[in-house]
């Protein structure tokens, strides 16, 4: 008997009070298992960080002759051995690298110097998210001052929010460490950075972390800017009359005025702001019949996803730093690419990067115009230049290939299957299908040079061919 069969063959007065008590209960339960998540996010950690010394143990039982910096680009067998740790704990939880180093860092912090705040995680007194809090604001302090720190926020983390506690946590660590502050400023400043985030309907969100006073006056300098575009039309509502006969907000008009700054250089105060002198290099998928206007299927914008069939069509006919790529309307898979938007000499590294549209890492996001197309059979071991046998991989885990137990196959349907050290495979698929005239493109490439690898191996001209002379600069490995 479920819950309203159960309160209909009540009789009508005790209905409200049995409902409630359910009620109750239910919620009961729910903090029950809150408390349950936060002794595994405790169990987690205490497991990540018997990962980390065991691993730290086999690189110094690894640790012979070679130094830092005597194996190629700076590998060592401590550096081997924390990126196959990182890397595996990654695709075994599905979670960026960058996260699983931070869990990494985070569960040694946390078991080896908050000794108090791992054991009322465990106990369930407050979720990870606010152990999260504390490991933050006691990272880089001495065990006096995290001894004293900590003991003043726990009790705080049992009551307030994680937004709530966050703030707490920063006020009172400034309140009793002040003269760190300079320091800590460096350091945080150290790791600015710009991140691209993807949201839905043909949108995303860039964002900058920045020194505060800069953030605060480039913010400033935006809404100047708006008010100057917008002077003569905004109204005491926060809005302005555009040339279109539409309405933007002043949020509106200074989102617009960045990303015209961003892309231009100045101010796009006429025309459609979205084509004013785009420069970047990308790829647009078309359907067919939407290139046509017989349909209204969706484009493919490479490295994001599905964007509108107007804005595919305007992209690919008006921009043209855009490649325009045709796909088939039933199937889906690439026909052909036009290169008069953006000449490229080698039709090869094309059909890879539409093959796949980051690096083919697991989670990695690296574009793959801005990736190094790697041999997954090494040229000096008898691997062609060809389609079958080459993925876009960035510099990062190209690195990670070549100097790790972490190996890697390419099957025939383009998919990379990959093997941790300790024996976990996953799989990265391609973003795109291709049809028979594109993978006749790929088909051909450059067999290896009869003879094998030559002494010393491969230089970068023989190991990609000049098909690749006309890319960025990469990193080529004689391998």
């Amino acid at each position: 008997m479920d819950i309203n069969e159960r309160m209909n063959s009540l009789p009508a007065e005790p209905v409200g009070i049995v409902m409630r008590e359910t009620l109750g209960g239910i919620l009961d339960t729910m903090e029950a298992v809150d408390q349950v998540a936060g002794s595994v996010a405790a169990s987690r950690a205490r497991l990540i960080d018997n990962a980390r010394q065991l691993s730290e143990a086999m690189a110094r039982a690894a640790e012979g002759a070679h130094g830092l910096g005597d194996e190629p680009h700076g590998w060592n067998a401590s550096t081997r051995h924390s990126r196959e740790l990182a890397s595996d704990i990654a695709i075994r939880l599905r979670i960026p690298e960058g996260t699983a180093q931070r869990l990494i860092a985070e569960a040694q912090q946390l078991i080896h110097k908050l000794h108090d705040t791992e054991t009322d995680l465990a106990a369930g007194e407050f979720s990870y998210r606010h152990a999260q809090v504390i490991i933050d604001e006691t990272y880089g302090m001495g065990e006096p001052m995290i001894g004293e720190l900590e003991a003043l926020l726990l009790p705080a983390a049992k009551e307030l929010t994680v937004s709530k506690f966050k703030e707490f946590a920063r006020k009172l660590r400034e309140k009793l460490n002040p003269g760190g502050m300079d320091e800590r400023h460096r350091d945080a400043a150290s790791r600015r950075t710009v991140t691209l985030d993807f949201e839905r309907d043909g949108m995303a969100l860039l964002s900058a972390y920045l020194p505060a006073e800069v953030a605060m006056a480039a913010h400033d300098r935006l809404t100047r800017l708006a008010l100057a575009v917008g002077r003569v039309m905004v109204r005491a509502d926060d809005t302005d009359e555009s040339g279109d006969g539409g309405k933007r907000t002043l949020a509106q008009v200074r989102a617009d005025v960045f990303g015209d700054l961003m892309i231009n250089g100045d101010t796009c105060d006429a025309g459609d702001p979205s084509m004013h002198g785009i420069r970047p290099q990308l790829l647009v998928s078309v359907p067919a019949l939407t290139m046509v206007r017989a349909e209204d299927a969706p484009g493919h914008l490479s490295g994001y996803g599905p964007i509108a069939p107007e804005t595919a069509r305007e992209l690919a006919a008006r921009a043209p730093s855009f490649a325009r790529v045709l796909t088939d309307p039933i199937t889906g898979v690439i026909l052909d690419f036009d290169n008069r938007k953006y000449v490229v000499r080698s039709d090869l590294r094309r059909v890879l990067t539409l093959q796949f549209e980051c690096c083919s890492f697991f989670g990695c996001h690296r574009p793959a115009s801005q990736c190094e197309m790697d041999h997954t059979v090494d040229w000096a071991k008898g691997g062609t230049t060809s389609l079958s046998n080459l993925a876009p991989l960035c510099k990062t885990h190209h690195n990670l290939k070549h100097h790790s137990a972490m190996t890697v196959k390419k099957r025939a349907d383009g998919a990379m299957q990959w093997f941790t050290a300790t024996g976990r495979m996953v799989v990265t698929r391609p973003d795109n299908l291709l049809g028979e005239d594109m993978l006749a493109r790929g088909a051909p490439g450059g067999e290896a040079p009869p003879g094998g690898a030559p002494p010393g191996g491969a230089p970068p001209s023989q190991l990609f061919g000049s098909e690749w002379d006309n890319g960025p600069e990469y990193e080529t490995f004689p391998f």
